[in-house]
């Protein structure tokens, strides 16, 4: 459910901030999430989640969070995976033509910019960061090989981490220790 909640957050965040331009009316901008050679038709942006990987500075982490409800307790989560989510963000066949399409991706790198640290309260993702990926020139011709009957169009990779893969169902811990006192001496004996 992480996954996917995420990056419709994603989806709804560059909406948000394509839309919040003078001149420009609610939904003008459409944006596929597809891979460049399936969604791009008529989109202006195509999102594409092209990889996905732990995230090792995290694995060993505490995931502390409600359960089930933002107004329960916190619980300790043993279990919780963190990923890395890595997308290809592209101009979509549907963006006009020359600096106007790259205008486009321009303001798309605006809000991945702005938008880091990024909630998505429905998924209990307190701070997903956003990051600018500097992918080599190969390493992007790598990406584009996967559509081999596609254009390569201008476009940039990013990352959101840590998005947490949480347990079905939290394992209570044991009870506290309430009680820190310490005695000494030799226990009665039972008659």
């Amino acid at each position: 459910m992480a996954i996917d909640t995420v990056t419709n957050a994603i989806i709804d965040m560059f909406r948000e901030s394509l839309g919040n331009q003078e001149g420009i009316p609610p939904g003008a901008y459409v944006i596929s999430l597809a891979s460049p050679d399936e969604g791009a038709a008529n989109a202006d942006l195509v999102l594409f989640l092209y990889l996905v990987t732990p995230a090792p500075e995290l694995r060993n982490a505490e995931r502390i969070r409600p359960w089930p409800g933002p107004s329960d307790p916190p619980v300790l989560l043993d279990l919780a995976v963190p990923l890395e989510l890595h997308f290809l963000l592209t101009v979509g066949q549907g963006a006009p033509a020359g600096a106007a399409g790259l205008g486009r991706l321009a303001d798309a790198v605006r809000a991945i910019e702005a938008a880091s640290p990024m909630a998505v309260p429905a998924a209990f993702q307190e701070a997903v960061w956003l990051s600018l990926l500097p992918l080599s020139s190969d390493e992007m011709a790598r990406i584009w090989g996967l559509f081999p009957n596609e254009n390569c169009r201008s476009s940039i990779a990013f990352r959101a981490s840590p998005v947490w893969i949480d347990p079905r169902s939290p394992q209570i811990a044991a009870a506290p220790v309430t009680d820190g006192a310490t005695r000494a001496g030799r226990m009665p004996e039972a008659a």
